[in-house]
């Protein structure tokens, strides 16, 4: 018996910001130019009062409501993936275990990580399937990007959407999740990050003044150098991916697809290409959802296994990288 991914679900606000919205606020730069430039068509947005452990909850709900044989009280560990909890204490899984109504008897942790969390979070999972300790374990992956960007920030704004994943780690006899590989530089964090507050917590008046043109901002305040995350991803993904095919003995004409952390139509096309990956084992599906974090891998899987292009037997590489710098894969086996 090994850990596998049993089953997946998830959540899109219903906001939508297409091109030709981006375009009248930013007249510069054409519905099309936009789509050239980071390979999204629309990015769906949270509410203003709605925050990711909001939407957990709605992802929740819709993941037992589509996998009706997979049931609340079945649920041995709970995982909430994002970076926007609701406060320093307690954890947000905490309070999720509770307002999902999943057993007093199962565990619950928060993992506060981003592009790479997914991965991370799998590995916990299936450390805890694996060992015994869990049966079922409930990882929700998830972020609320837009609520940290600054209104004037066309190049985060075209890029970043919200989303929330639900995935069922079990254990089963044919499926598996196979060894990991890893890796952190957190000399490039200031690159990629989030300054300021978070969830449920509320920002200081200091904090409020400096961004009122901008509502405050009292979630805090993305900024992003997009060079230096682009040669970061260059430096970093192709060796993982070398370094994970030579640890699970496989080639990459082993793999039957690849599923990468979603961040940009551009980024992904250059590592495809520097990789030699074939178009038709490279899976994208961020046109109409954009970049949406820690749920990029989760919404890429089910949407490939929706379109029938992942069977079974199938081989699926995983790969997350960013912000961080963090960075980590895997090979699921369906």
């Amino acid at each position: 018996m090994s850990a596998y991914i049993k089953a997946i679900s998830y959540y899109l606000p219903d906001n939508v910001l297409t091109n030709e919205e981006l375009s009248r606020l930013f007249p510069e730069y054409t519905p099309e130019e936009i789509f050239r430039r980071t390979g999204i068509k629309e990015r769906h947005f949270s509410s203003p009062d709605e925050i990711p452990s909001d939407a957990a909850v709605i992802a929740a709900e819709k993941f037992f409501k589509e996998h009706p044989a997979c049931k609340k009280e079945d649920i041995d560990f709970l995982i909430f993936c994002t970076e926007m909890v609701d406060r320093r204490g307690p954890a947000t899984a905490c309070i999720l275990q509770n307002r999902i109504g999943l057993p007093v008897t199962a565990g619950a942790i928060d993992i506060p990580m981003g592009c790479s969390g997914f991965v991370y979070g799998l590995l916990v999972a299936q450390s805890l399937v694996n060992s015994g300790a869990a049966k079922n374990v409930l990882f929700l992956t998830g972020d609320a990007a837009t609520k940290v960007i600054h209104p004037a920030d066309h190049e985060l704004r075209m890029i970043f959407g919200d989303a929330m994943a639900a995935t069922l780690i079990s254990n089963n006899d044919s499926g598996s999740i196979g060894g990991f590989v890893f890796g952190t530089d957190g000399s490039g964090a200031q690159n990629l990050i989030v300054e300021g507050c978070c969830g449920a917590e509320k920002p200081t008046r200091e904090w409020l003044d400096k961004y009122a043109d901008a509502g405050g901002m009292a979630y805090g305040k993305l900024s992003m150098n997009g060079t230096e995350i682009l040669n970061f991803t260059l430096k970093r993904v192709p060796p993982m991916v070398k370094q994970l095919l030579e640890k699970e003995k496989l080639a990459l004409e082993d793999i039957d697809l690849f599923i990468f952390h979603q961040a940009s139509g551009f980024m992904l096309e250059v590592l495809r290409r520097k990789m030699k990956i074939p178009k038709e084992k490279f899976f994208t599906n961020m046109e109409y959802i954009g970049n949406t974090v820690a749920a990029t891998i989760p919404l890429a899987l089910y949407d490939a296994l929706k379109a029938g292009l992942i069977k079974k037997g199938s081989k699926v590489m995983i790969a997350g990288f960013g912000i961080g710098y963090s960075w980590g894969a895997t090979v699921l086996t369906f």
